[in-house]
């Protein structure tokens, strides 16, 4: 957290004085999520869902070309996945829930000219998982149990890391910039350090819709230097 904290301090400082545009802004959205059971043989006959959950933060944008800069951000990110367990006569549906924190560096491009463009956000993120817990319930009676998961650093993998791809759509006005954003996050990470095998992996696999709003940092107007070429 305070390595993200001095990234954003940097690009601010650098930034500052010159003609780059810095624009900070919040953002907002859902995930859709699912953990990729790789070679786990322990899932064969399960079947493994998606989840929903909340994803939003801080953005930094650091536009210094005419349709390309960086983006960083600060979120908070609830994830999961959803197993039906339907093995051995069980009808057992179990909820993992994780939040997380996490810091996306992207590389960013807005496409075309004017006030309304597309925009593509491509890069590696990594993540700290703050807590977890999970619902157990049984389908055929309805009753349900939660419970909170306690990490064990000989078990658990609290950091997860991997690549992210975005696609959306900005519009530039006098009040700032408003994007939305269509994403896909694929876990590169391990959450499990318990396996039978090497190459038994424990992935996420995450879509998530954000809308953005962000504003100049530097006095520099969102419709200058990409506007005008």
């Amino acid at each position: 957290m305070v390595k993200f904290s001095s990234i954003f301090l940097l690009f601010t400082l650098l930034a500052w004085n010159s003609t780059a545009q810095v624009t900070v802004g919040i953002q907002g959205g859902g995930n859709l999520s699912t953990m990729d059971f790789a070679n786990n043989v322990e899932y064969k006959y399960i079947e493994v869902k998606y989840t929903k959950g909340f994803i939003g933060g801080i953005v930094l944008q650091f536009i210094s070309e005419k349709h390309t800069g960086i983006q960083a951000e600060f979120n908070f990110s609830q994830r999961g996945w959803v197993e039906m367990d339907t093995t051995s006569g069980n009808n057992l549906k179990y909820k993992n829930k994780m939040n997380y924190v996490e810091f996306p560096i992207l590389t960013h491009v807005n496409i075309g000219g004017g006030k309304f463009r597309g925009l593509f956000n491509l890069g590696p993120y990594i993540g700290y998982a703050l807590n977890r817990s999970y619902t157990e319930t049984d389908v055929n009676t309805g009753s349900t149990t939660s419970f909170d998961y306690t990490f064990d650093k000989d078990l658990d993998n609290r950091i997860d890391f991997g690549l992210l791809v975005g696609f959306g759509f900005e519009y530039r006005s006098s009040f700032g910039k408003f994007a939305t954003e269509a994403r896909y996050s694929i876990g590169l990470g391990d959450i499990d350090k318990d396996k039978a095998n090497q190459s038994e992996v424990s992935q996420y696999r995450i879509l998530g819709v954000l809308v953005r709003y962000s504003i100049p940092l530097n006095g520099k107007s969102t419709k200058s230097k990409t506007d005008q070429q």
